[in-house]
């Protein structure tokens, strides 16, 4: 599979017409920005649109007004909806780049799905690593390295994407762990202007492809970033401080119900999870119709979205995610149903 989502990046050609749809993070941002840059390369100027999971309902029209040839989808589990890949399926190729848990096996006619779990299910590489990797097969990507570690950062887990973290140690002279790095900052400058707003991911990602590590300080938008970075960093150190005064601890668990108009409950989630590797963490919104959970944990006890799945026991929503990393959406008055049965799952 690996090998066939390579040949369909070289078999694409300069009158292709070719969308990339990708997920609207970190992750999915810089993997655009990879794949972006390989196919300017070809003389393709490809349309790119940002997505979250599940995709909007408005996504098919979108599509079909530009009447693809290509479409790649990344960083999007798009098989836990396999209707929409083979609606699309009908009108042109697809290729799928994605590293979450596999939901189904959409390899067929026309179909390339690429995802390193077919090969070992607990393998955990962000889209990113993968699109580095992929491209880097066709040609030489290395004066990109920076992006791929950007995005690997945004995703966190570098554990079993050794090989490329290597590459940017030696390269930028910094230390493996990366978080640290000027690839952390720039990771969490992207999480934060999507909070803002102040930028569209698809902004971002323009932002990103035309720059260089050198230069990207020059680039048009890079202050909007910074003016993100400043105002929600200020935001999050003040929620930080309140989650070690007011946070409620049960067993293994910290729950926080988190008050921001930024919607920071994802990012300050993976910060408070990074100093509490052994604890569940969990970081909620709750309002007036509907309650929205990020949970972490560094530790692998636990399988988070497994568990958040099997605490939404009779519960109307949604839950799913990594190892690591899930959320969960549910109506606000089953919050406290969830919360007892999540207590009740960890011990």
């Amino acid at each position: 599979m690996y090998n066939d989502a390579v040949e369909f990046l070289k078999s694409i050609k300069s009158k292709d017409t070719v969308v990339i749809i990708f997920n609207n993070d970190g992750d999915g941002i810089c993997s655009c920005a990879l794949t972006k840059k390989f196919l300017e390369s070809k003389g393709i100027e490809p349309l790119t649109i940002s997505q979250p999971m599940p995709p909007d309902k408005f996504l098919q029209k979108k599509i079909q007004t530009t009447l693809p040839t290509k479409i790649i989808f990344l960083d999007m589990a798009i098989d836990q909806q396999p209707n929409i890949v083979k609606r699309f399926a009908s009108i042109c190729d697809i290729l799928i780049v994605d590293h979450h848990t596999i939901a189904k096996n959409m390899n067929s006619r026309g179909i390339v799905h690429y995802n390193p779990r077919f090969k070992d299910n607990k393998i955990y590489q962000s889209a990113t690593y993968c699109a580095y990797k992929l491209v880097s097969e066709i040609e030489d990507f290395s004066e990109h390295l920076w992006i791929a570690a950007v995005g690997m950062v945004s995703d966190y887990n570098l554990e079993d994407s050794q090989d490329v973290v290597s590459e940017i140690a030696k390269k930028y002279s910094v230390e493996r762990q990366l978080y640290k790095s000027i690839f952390g900052r720039l990771a969490d400058m992207i999480a934060y202007t999507r909070a803002t707003g102040m930028l569209s991911c698809e902004e971002m990602t323009d932002l990103i492809s035309k720059a260089t590590l050198e230069n990207i300080e020059t680039v048009k938008n890079y202050d909007k970033m910074l003016q993100s970075f400043q105002i929600v960093d200020n935001e999050i150190n003040a929620i930080l401080d309140d989650i070690e005064k007011n946070a409620e601890r049960i067993g293994q668990i910290i729950f926080y119900n988190i008050k921001s108009r930024y919607g920071l409950s994802s990012i300050v989630s993976t910060r408070i999870s990074g100093k509490y590797e052994d604890k569940i963490i969990i970081i909620y919104e709750k309002g007036k119709s509907d309650a929205h959970v990020s949970a972490r944990n560094q530790s692998k006890k636990y399988d988070m979205g497994k568990l958040l799945q099997k605490a939404m026991r009779d519960i109307k929503g949604s839950a799913g995610g990594h190892e690591a990393a899930a959320g969960a959406t549910m109506p606000a008055k089953d919050w406290e149903k969830f919360k007892e049965q999540l207590i009740a799952l960890t011990g």
